[in-house]
């Protein structure tokens, strides 16, 4: 199973001791949090499943038109690096996607765990793994474990597809901010926005 961040372990106290490892921190500085307006759930669902549909046309135009087969070329490419993702050397040599990741720096995922982590069939997931090996979009690294080609996440029409795909997340963060149905909450000693 590919997991992307471990729980915090528990204390006897039922708190919980040094947190957990994660690919991600929050900022001392402070987070966006979901405000407690009514109406907002169905404001925030409307908007994220807008948000959703237009990254879902990004990827299936990249995947020609075949859903499954982006998602399973994104599972192989989070699964490659999710152990670095975890060291902060490994995030400030790799964090720009102008960088290739060689494959020694990517850790093979096989068919069983990307299918539990897709919920797909296993024989599906063998099919899209087929079809992305014929592309030249991934490579067998050991036996039936699967990584990206390196170099693959820096084409062109990738890098163009990523620069759109952060360009609507910014968009969808501040239509939420503007919309009230998120608010920044700030950190220690910093003044509320």
């Amino acid at each position: 199973m590919i997991k992307y961040s471990r729980p915090a372990p528990k204390r006897a106290n039922g708190g919980t001791s040094a947190p957990g490892r994660r690919a991600t921190t929050v900022a001392p500085e402070g987070r966006l949090v979901l405000t407690d307006v009514p109406g907002n759930s169905r404001l925030f669902v409307y908007m994220i499943g807008h948000y959703l549909h237009r990254l879902e046309q990004e990827r299936r135009t990249l995947y020609f038109g075949d859903f499954n087969l982006a998602r399973v070329a994104e599972i192989i490419g989070m699964a490659a690096i999710e152990p670095g993702m975890r060291d902060a050397a490994f995030r400030a040599r790799y964090g720009s996607l102008d960088s290739v990741v060689g494959l020694e720096g990517q850790r093979g995922v096989n068919a069983t765990s990307i299918a539990s982590a897709l919920g797909m069939p296993r024989e599906t997931v063998r099919r899209k793994l087929r079809q992305l090996l014929k592309l030249g979009f991934i490579v067998e690294k050991g036996r039936a474990r699967y990584v990206w080609v390196p170099g693959v996440a820096q084409a062109p029409e990738r890098q163009a597809a990523i620069a759109r795909g952060l360009h609507q997340t910014v968009q969808f963060m501040n239509e939420c901010l503007e919309h009230g149905v998120v608010q920044w909450v700030a950190g220690r000693g910093q003044r509320r926005k």
